[in-house]
C-alpha cells in the first residue's frame, strides 16, 4: 500500500475542536453549548469539500455541504465533537476519526454542516 502522504503546505485552513457541554440557562434550565476542548483545540488542516456531494433535503429547504479532513495524528478526537472553521461555522463530524495506515502521522474525518434553505 503506498504511503498517505500531506505536504505542509496542503495544512493552510485553521480549524478548533469543540465539545458538546450542558450549561444552566438564564431560566435554569439545561441548555445545549459548544465548547473548545481542553488539548490543543486549534489546529492547521488539509480541508476539502466533497464537490458534488451536496445533498438538497426539499422537504424541510435545507442542504447538506460535507467536506474532508486532514490534520496531524491525534488520538483525543471524538466522533461527538464539531469543528469551527475559520469563518466561524460549526461543523459536525460524521465518521470516526481514522489513524491512517496505523502510523500515528495523520487523522482524516469526515464533516458535514446545514446549510440554510434552498
Amino acid at each position: 500500500m503506498p504511503d498517505f502522504t500531506v505536504s505542509i503546505a496542503e495544512l493552510n485552513t485553521r480549524i478548533t475542536f469543540q465539545s458538546p457541554t450542558i450549561t444552566q440557562g438564564t431560566d435554569g434550565a439545561q441548555v445545549s453549548a459548544w465548547a473548545n476542548i481542553a488539548s490543543v483545540p486549534t489546529v492547521w488542516s488539509k480541508w476539502v469539500h466533497d464537490h458534488g456531494q451536496e445533498l438538497a433535503q426539499s422537504e424541510s429547504g435545507r442542504s447538506v455541504e460535507r467536506a474532508t479532513i486532514t490534520v496531524r495524528y491525534r488520538s483525543d478526537i471524538k466522533p461527538s465533537y464539531a469543528i469551527l472553521d475559520a469563518a466561524g461555522s460549526r461543523w459536525q463530524i460524521i465518521s470516526a476519526p481514522e489513524n491512517v495506515q496505523n502510523q500515528n502521522r495523520w487523522t482524516v474525518f469526515r464533516v458535514e454542516r446545514v446549510k440554510g434553505s434552498l
